[in-house]
């Protein structure tokens, strides 16, 4: 007897044109992202739920859009296989990915060790490491966001990670001269950053839109922003939350964060409340607690619903940080003007 399906199903069948040519390879690409599986000929399946419907949705959409033809089917079973093996399919896929992140992770705590063991390392290689891991760890939050079913490679992946985390803090604190220079790092001159064309990732959200704030209003009068795709070149401008960026995370911090103290903007009260909500959203480890972060969130992912072109998201987010830096620059920003505590006092009073 074939045994009762257990899960249900989302198939997109596709049929691209032609032209343009990049199509069938951004289409690709996308199911890859996805953690779309194949089962046949430009038919691909994903366990069926909120957000793997509308991850179809939209890249339907996309498809037509670009004059190719696409359907979505939902179903408790798929003719010729069993939930079983589509469970299985899935899990293959997964651990792919995670054994090619194992190896990266094992190579760069190896790398790690070797440079403990045989040089001082500087802070610029510091945050080059910093960089390279930030990207690993992307990619793993990458694999598991459509790790539907817990692939068995899974734990492995996530203790190399931290294996890694482990071996780069080992490497920051057993240099003295480094962590120094480290807790004072050179301030840049505003004035040297005048009339420059600033560039970071399409669809920006809260990091990289407060990091645009920032920019127009603390650093360069006559900014340009410009927003490519990941991977893009950068050639003659300032890159800002990208992997490899000018600047981008460093250690616990956001983009955001970065810009303040590479600027020594560290002083400024009012940013660095603004900063731990940022960071909040951005990172989603929970480290100010900031009641605010949850409404801002909202607001941000509103404007992202409104203004689908990045620079006129990125002008409309303005008014917002504007908002909050002025009320956390009042000086009676313990109150909300009706009587109220902020999230920030609130917070103080619940740890």
């Amino acid at each position: 007897m074939k045994p009762k399906p257990t899960h249900k199903w989302i198939l997109l069948i596709h049929h691209l044109p032609a032209k343009p040519t990049n199509l069938r390879v951004r289409t690709w690409r996308k199911l890859q992202s996805l953690g779309a599986v194949s089962i046949k000929n430009s038919v691909y399946i994903l366990p069926s739920n909120e957000k793997t419907n509308e991850d179809f949705q939209w890249l339907k959409q996309e498809i037509e859009a670009a004059g190719g033809e696409a359907s979505l089917f939902h179903a408790d079973s798929v003719e010729g296989t069993t939930d079983a093996e589509l469970v299985a399919a899935f899990c293959q896929q997964r651990d792919e990915e995670y054994a090619k992140l194992i190896s990266d992770f094992n190579d760069f705590a190896a790398n790690l060790s070797d440079r403990r063991k045989n040089d001082s390392v500087s802070v610029a290689k510091l945050g080059q490491y910093e960089i390279e891991l930030g990207r690993l760890r992307r990619e793993l939050e990458a694999v598991l966001s459509v790790d539907f079913f817990s692939a068995s490679k899974r734990k492995k992946a996530q203790s190399a990670f931290e294996k890694c985390l482990r071996a780069l803090q080992r490497l920051k604190t057993s240099s003295d001269e480094e962590a120094r220079d480290q807790s004072s790092p050179a301030r840049l001159n505003p004035a040297e950053f005048q009339n420059r064309r600033w560039v970071t990732r399409k669809n920006p959200h809260i990091d990289r839109l407060a990091c645009g704030w920032l920019i127009k209003r603390f650093i360069d009068k006559r900014p340009r922003f410009g927003f490519v795709d990941e991977g893009s070149s950068t050639e003659g401008s300032i890159s800002f939350d990208m992997v490899g960026a000018d600047f981008t995370h460093r250690g616990e911090d956001c983009s955001f964060e970065t810009f303040i103290k590479s600027f020594g903007l560290d002083g400024d009260a009012a940013l660095g409340e603004i900063a731990e909500i940022v960071h909040d959203v951005d990172l989603k480890d929970g480290k100010f607690k900031r009641l605010e972060a949850n409404g801002v969130n909202v607001v941000i992912r509103g404007l992202a619903e409104v203004y689908r072109d990045d620079n006129e998201r990125l002008k409309k987010s303005f008014p917002l940080f504007d908002g909050l830096y002025e009320l956390f620059r009042s000086a009676d920003a313990s109150t909300d003007g009706t009587g109220l505590e902020t999230g920030r006092a609130k917070g103080k009073k619940q740890k």
